[in-house]
């Protein structure tokens, strides 16, 4: 039965590295639900259990596979479990260089955009933003329609040109550039990260995470962040990572260039107005990126992360879907177990993996199932995805980078290709690698990669850069890159 679930789940994962258009509405309506439905996040016996665990240090264990069927696509009330720490304003934080933890109660949600709607982009702030991000330059690739792989007749276009020699546009053929980030170089790494929150249910994750002295990277969603400002902060000074994930959950390709700057810049300001500095990476929401968004979010000082495609599986979770059932828990947990299990056996690299605590559904999994059966077994080393790539927890910032450890791919990833590189960034202007096409230039060149080739290819990957300045080590990569300003 349960090989019959993997392949039905690796089925699923093949059929399309995006989301469905029907998923992706779904998607976008219950994370904008979040904004005005305050519910409970773990159930009476779940916060007694974690409770007693955490206070006595207990190992983790997952339960009985049989109550998995107990997660299903409605959700169930529950009493709220407490964030393991609450941090006062003024407290110094972990990451080094970094000012000390702002006054949240001084907030003022007037002075933000509306909740999970795209930003205006006539404001002062965002004119500014625009009038930074050279946009005059920016790659002439058309706005791609709602649908996206499906739209064959308004992305005919975008569709004929996705691949590496056009707008490497990732949704439509899993094409990536030397600037983004999808896989841990070192076999056996595994780079944690929870999309779209925080919400009611992040307090459990980060619970577990605190018991086990795990750190993951959260990619937050700028409405989730003014709506619950004290969760980013306690996440932050766990110790976690903290990454862009836009202001509304947006389909980055459909936007139009100053769209996709208020999405991003709305992000990065709430995030540093919580924690008091700015992230220098972000995930594009449904992996929607293409030559275009790289360009913008680079001018934005923003790497793209994504998460691992390789040998035919998508190290997505599908866990999002089980609210909306598509997708049954126990399918979602099998197509899981099979990554990891191609990750310990096959693969000659780490992971990423895309799951999310913005659900109910999604967190119950995580923190009853599969992350406890990956930290029991021991194999898989779970860290954030800064740490994964070689990088200095401090480099996960603007105003504490030095860029002594930042790291990238060197080629470009494809689906079913084969061979991997890393290259610091500093190295990365002599290093042969993908560019983005201008539209100007018309040069784009890169051979297409994947995480399962060999060690030596990776042997790279944890050179050091030599130190830049902030503004020299973008100047350096989107040169490398192949971004040509005229």
């Amino acid at each position: 039965m349960l090989n019959l679930l993997l392949s039905a789940t690796s089925l699923l994962a093949l059929t399309s590295l995006g989301v469905d258009a029907a998923d992706m509405h779904r998607h976008v309506a219950r994370q904008a639900a979040q904004s005005t439905t305050a519910r409970a996040s773990a159930s009476a016996t779940q916060a007694a259990a974690s409770a007693t665990a955490a206070a006595s240090g207990a190992p983790v264990s997952s339960l009985p596979l049989a109550s998995i069927s107990l997660i299903g696509s409605t959700t169930t009330a529950e009493v709220t479990v407490p964030l393991p720490s609450t941090y006062a304003a003024g407290s110094t934080p972990p990451v080094k260089k970094a000012p000390v933890l702002p006054n949240i109660s001084r907030l003022n949600p007037a002075n933000y955009p509306p909740l999970d709607k795209v930003p205006p982009t006539n404001s002062p702030e965002v004119q500014a933003w625009i009038a930074q991000a050279d946009l005059a330059n920016a790659p002439n690739i058309p706005v791609t329609g709602i649908n996206g792989c499906s739209n064959s007749t308004f992305n005919a276009d975008g569709l004929k040109n996705a691949g590496s020699n056009g707008y490497c546009w990732w949704t439509c053929g899993g094409c990536s550039r030397a600037t983004d980030i999808s896989y841990c170089p070192t076999k056996d790494d595994y780079g944690v990260s929870f999309d779209d929150g925080p919400s009611p249910d992040t307090p459990r994750l980060l619970n577990l995470l605190a018991q086990q002295n795990i750190k993951s990277t959260f990619f937050v969603v700028g409405s989730r962040v003014i709506s619950r400002p004290q969760m980013v902060q306690t996440e932050y000074m766990e110790g976690h990572q903290i990454s862009v994930h836009t202001w509304a959950h947006s389909s980055l390709t459909t936007l139009t260039n100053e769209q996709i700057v208020a999405e991003l810049g709305w992000t990065k300001k709430v995030i540093f107005d919580v924690i008091g500095v700015t992230p220098n990476t972000f995930r594009p929401p449904f992996g929607d990126l293409d030559d275009r968004v790289r360009y913008i979010a680079m001018k934005m000082g923003l790497r793209p992360i994504i998460w691992t495609t390789a040998n035919g599986q998508v190290f997505d979770t599908k866990d999002y879907q089980i609210g909306a059932g598509t997708v049954s828990a126990a399918q979602a947990l099998a197509n899981v177990q099979n990554f990891f299990s191609l990750a310990q056996n096959t693969l000659s690299s780490g992971i990423i993996v895309l799951s999310h605590d913005l659900y109910q559904q999604s967190v119950d999994l995580a923190v009853n199932f599969y992350l406890p059966s990956v930290i029991s077994q021991g194999v898989l080393k779970l860290q954030t995805i800064n740490s994964c790539v070689g990088e200095d927890p401090n480099n996960a910032y603007i105003e504490t980078n030095d860029n002594t450890t930042a790291v990238i791919q060197s080629t470009s990833t494809v689906a079913g290709a084969t061979g991997t590189g890393f290259v610091s960034f500093a190295a990365s202007a002599t290093t042969s690698g993908s560019a983005i096409s201008t539209g100007r230039s018309g040069t784009t060149n890169g051979a297409a990669t994947s995480p399962t080739g060999t060690a030596s290819a990776m042997s790279t990957a944890r050179s050091k850069a030599s130190t830049l300045s902030f503004q020299g080590l973008f100047v350096t990569l989107l040169v490398a890159i192949g971004v040509v300003v005229v």
